[in-house]
């Protein structure tokens, strides 16, 4: 991660360190919201007087104001104009007062972003709109988005990724591969991560290449949103190759014959992804032709290209540390 200079010395300027400004910085850009130990973990410092100088600082400049939520737990909420002004950001929404719910999720995404600053993460709408359709070609009805209604004029506005869930580049290996995440703050039965993948199909579909993460403080969540995304996502939109419809066909009748002694670890790993990708009606259907005989393995590569420029869809879980406010827990 980045931080220019300017920034740096805007906030220096209201009276801050140098550390306690790439953290200002950090949570304004990306959050808004932050707690003491947030900033303890990011400064390497303990708990004590000399600590607690960067909210003291806050408070005492009007810059931060303190909220108490559930189990006594201390949140505060930057919200200062001229905080924000500094960093070259005074429009953006984190100034503003939000519900309990997306405070959680704006903490947990602190929290993913603050343990991984070596990306290159996309820090306003326009950056994201900008690569999209200006580097990548994207058409813009493709961006996620949602239409407001203007509160003094009658004016229809579109904004786009107006999740704000952290979105990045590598920044170690500088692929040029976006990877996108998903926060799930709590224990919750997906509905919500479903419908946040619909809005983002079109986009999706658009991409030759990308990568999602699923970061969640609930592991028990991990398999359930894999399955999902596979279905959704992965299964419909990465095109198989040859040689994977002939392994997944040959793996799949060694399983149903229960030859098991002829199969591998990866070979069982590969069955249980490969039966949620591949659980199309056609490709089974292309199954039961081969199983009876009746279609070869040198007849699938007409059926399905072994082209190397076929889309590429990565997915991969990220587990979270818990928020002391966070119920434990996973739903039914």
């Amino acid at each position: 991660m980045k931080i220019a200079d300017i920034y740096l010395d805007a906030l220096k300027e209201l009276g801050y360190t140098e550390a306690e400004a790439r953290f200002l910085y950090i949570v304004g850009t990306h959050s808004g919201y932050f707690s003491s130990q947030q900033y303890l973990d990011f400064s390497g410092a303990k708990r004590g007087y000399r600590s607690d100088a960067l909210t003291r600082k806050l408070l005492s400049k009007k810059h931060a104001s303190p909220e108490i939520h559930r189990k006594n737990a201390r949140i505060y909420h930057l919200f200062s104009r001229k905080v924000y002004s500094a960093i070259g950001k005074e429009n953006i929404r984190n100034r503003r007062d939000h519900e309990f719910q997306f405070i959680k999720t704006r903490l947990l995404a602190l929290d993913f972003i603050l343990a991984n600053q070596q990306h290159n993460y996309f820090e306003t709408e326009d950056d994201k709109v900008r690569y999209f359709c200006g580097a990548l070609g994207v058409e813009k009805n493709a961006l996620p988005s949602k239409l407001y209604l203007g509160m003094t004029t009658p004016s229809i506005t579109s904004r786009y990724f107006v999740d704000k869930f952290p979105m990045f580049l590598p920044g170690i290996t500088g692929s040029p591969v976006v990877t996108f995440t998903y926060i799930a703050p709590e224990a919750e039965n997906l509905v919500a991560f479903v419908t946040h993948l619909q809005n983002y199909l079109p986009l999706f579909r658009s991409l030759k290449e990308f990568t999602f993460l699923f970061t969640s403080p609930c592991e028990p969540l991990f398999p359930k949103a894999r399955a999902i995304f596979s279905s959704l996502v992965k299964g419909p939109l990465e095109t198989p190759s040859a040689s994977e419809i002939a392994r997944y066909f040959g793996v799949r009748k060694l399983w149903e014959s229960r030859q098991f002694a002829a199969l591998k670890a990866d070979d069982i790993e590969f069955l249980n992804e490969a039966t949620r990708r591949f659980a199309s009606e056609r490709i089974q259907e292309l199954y039961k032709a081969w199983a009876k005989g009746e279609l070869a393995d040198s007849q699938l590569a007409s059926v399905f290209s072994d082209s190397k420029g076929q889309r590429r869809v990565g997915f991969d879980t990220c587990l979270i540390k818990r928020q002391p406010f966070l119920p434990p827990g996973i739903a039914a």
